[in-house]
C-alpha cells in the first residue's frame, strides 16, 4: 500500500475526558471538553477498542453509511456484555436492533408519528401544554420557586406519552418515575449504581406494561396499545407480547426524557440568550427554524454507538470490523467546519441540517412528536413567562448519552440590574 494514502492510526483522546465529560462541571457544559477532543484530532482513540469521533462530515458518514451498524444483542453477547436478565429484553428495541428487524418493528410503532396521527393529537397536546403551566403559575404564586422538570419539563412529556399509548392518567407520576431510572440503560458508560437501579426499574415497568395489556387483550379498547395487540403478527414475523412491551417501554423513556431535556435546555437558552427570546416572542413563524436551532445548539441525544461490519477509514483512520465507535452528535453540531459561529445560539441562522435526531435508518422515529410538543409549549412558555429564570444550578445525571435533568429550579421574580 502506498504510505502515502495508507489510513493512520488514531491519536489518543484527551486524558480522562470521559470522567471529565461526567463530573459535575462536564454535566453541565460538556461542550469545552468536546472541543478539546476535536483538537486532538477528528476520530481519537479512548482505550484500545473504541474510537471519540467529533467532526459533522464524519459522524454524518458514520450514522448514514450502511456498512455501519449499533451494536446489537449480538455483538454485545459476544463479547459478554448483555446478561440473561429481564433489562436485556428490554434493551432489544429500536436503537439497538439492526435490519432486517429494525425495519420490521420501525413500521410496526409508527403510527403515532405520522403527519396525520399527529395533528389528530395536537388538541390533546395544547390543552396539557396548558394545564401544566398552570400548574407551574400556581407553585410559583405559593412558594416563588418551583422545580421546573418536576412540574413542566418530565410531566408534560410523559402525559403526552400516556395519552398517545393508552396508559392511565392516574399512574403518570410511576410511569415518569420509571422513565428517568431506566435511562441509564443507554448510556455506555453507566455506573453499577446507576445500571443495579436502571435494572430494577425496568423490570418493573416491562411488568407494568405486560399487565396493561394483558388487560387491553381481555378487553380491548381505542387505544394504541390495543391496536398493536390486534398486529402482534407483522408480515411473516411473529412480535411477541413481551416484546411488544419492550418496546412501550423504549417509547415513553425515549419520548419523554428526550423532550424533557429539550424544554429544560430552552429554559436555560431563553436565560442566556434573552434577546433571541424576544426575538422569537415576537416572530412566531420563525418557531419551526428556531427548535431546530434549539436541538443542535445543545441536543437531547449528545452520542450515537456504531460498529463497522468490516474495516473502513473515518476521516483517514483505520478502523477495524468491530469497533465501538461513538460519534458525537453535540460535538457535530457544533463543528465550526459546518455551522458558523457555532457555539453562538441563533434562531435566525440559516437552515442547515443538524445531527440532533440522528441520521439514516435511526432516524429519530419520534422526531415529529418531539418537534410537535415544543411547537405548542414554548411560544406558551414565553408568553406566560417572560420573567422565567434559573433559581439555582441545574442537577442532572451521569451520562454521555442523554443530557438527563433531575431539577431545574426556576422563579419568576425579575432579576436585579446590575450596575457597574
Amino acid at each position: 500500500m502506498d504510505t502515502a494514502t495508507a489510513p493512520s492510526a488514531a491519536p489518543p483522546a484527551p486524558r480522562g475526558v470521559i470522567r471529565r465529560l461526567q463530573s459535575r462541571q462536564g454535566r453541565e457544559d460538556p461542550f469545552p471538553l468536546f472541543e478539546e477532543i476535536r483538537s486532538a484530532g477528528p476520530v481519537v482513540s479512548h482505550g484500545p477498542h473504541a474510537l471519540l469521533v467529533t467532526g459533522y462530515t464524519e459522524c454524518l458518514q458514520i450514522l448514514t453509511d450502511r456498512i455501519w451498524q449499533v451494536p446489537d444483542h449480538k455483538w454485545r453477547a459476544a463479547r459478554g456484555l448483555d446478561t440473561d436478565g429481564l433489562s436485556a429484553k428490554v434493551l432489544i428495541t429500536l436503537p439497538r436492533l439492526n435490519p432486517p428487524l429494525h425495519g420490521r418493528m420501525r413500521r410496526l410503532q409508527s403510527g403515532p408519528f405520522t403527519p396525520a396521527a399527529l395533528e389528530r393529537i395536537r388538541p390533546t397536546v395544547r390543552t396539557l401544554v396548558r394545564i401544566h403551566l398552570d400548574q407551574l403559575d400556581a407553585e410559583l404564586t405559593r412558594y416563588g420557586q418551583a422545580d421546573f422538570v418536576g412540574k413542566v419539563a418530565r410531566a408534560l412529556p410523559v402525559a403526552v406519552m400516556c395519552e398517545i399509548l393508552g396508559l392511565p392518567s392516574e399512574d403518570r407520576a410511576l410511569v415518569a418515575r420509571y422513565s428517568l431510572d431506566t435511562a441509564a440503560l443507554t448510556e455506555p458508560f453507566a455506573t453499577p449504581a446507576q445500571t443495579v437501579v436502571a435494572d430494577a426499574a425496568a423490570a418493573e415497568f416491562h411488568t407494568y406494561v405486560m399487565a396493561l395489556l394483558d388487560e387491553r387483550a381481555r378487553t380491548p379498547g381505542t387505544d394504541l396499545m390495543s391496536q398493536w395487540l390486534t398486529h402482534e403478527r407483522l408480515g411473516t414475523e411473529r412480535v411477541p407480547r413481551d416484546e411488544l412491551a419492550a418496546h412501550i417501554v423504549f417509547l415513553v423513556g425515549a419520548g419523554a426524557e428526550t423532550t424533557s431535556s429539550l424544554f429544560a435546555t430552552a429554559v436555560q437558552a431563553f436565560e442566556q440568550y434573552p434577546g433571541q427570546a424576544r426575538w422569537l416572542a415576537a416572530h412566531s413563524e420563525a418557531l419551526p427554524q428556531a427548535i431546530e436551532e434549539l436541538t443542535r445548539w445543545d441536543p437531547s441525544v449528545q452520542n450515537a454507538v456504531r460498529v463497522p461490519t468490516r474495516e473502513t477509514t473515518v476521516a483517514g483512520t483505520h478502523v477495524p470490523a468491530g469497533t465501538l465507535v461513538h460519534a458525537l452528535i453535540a460535538a457535530a453540531n457544533r463543528d465550526p467546519a459546518h455551522f458558523p459561529d457555532p457555539h453562538t445560539l441563533d434562531f435566525r441562522r440559516p437552515p442547515r441540517r443538524s445531527l440532533a435526531f440522528g441520521a439514516g435508518i435511526h432516524y429519530c422515529l419520534g422526531a415529529p412528536l418531539a418537534r410537535l410538543n415544543a411547537a405548542e409549549f414554548l411560544p406558551e412558555l414565553l408568553r406566560r413567562f417572560p420573567t422565567l429564570h434559573t433559581d439555582g444550578p441545574a442537577t442532572r445525571t451521569p451520562g454521555l448519552n442523554l443530557r438527563t435533568f433531575l431539577t431545574l429550579p426556576v422563579s419568576r421574580r425579575p432579576r436585579p440590574v446590575l450596575t457597574h
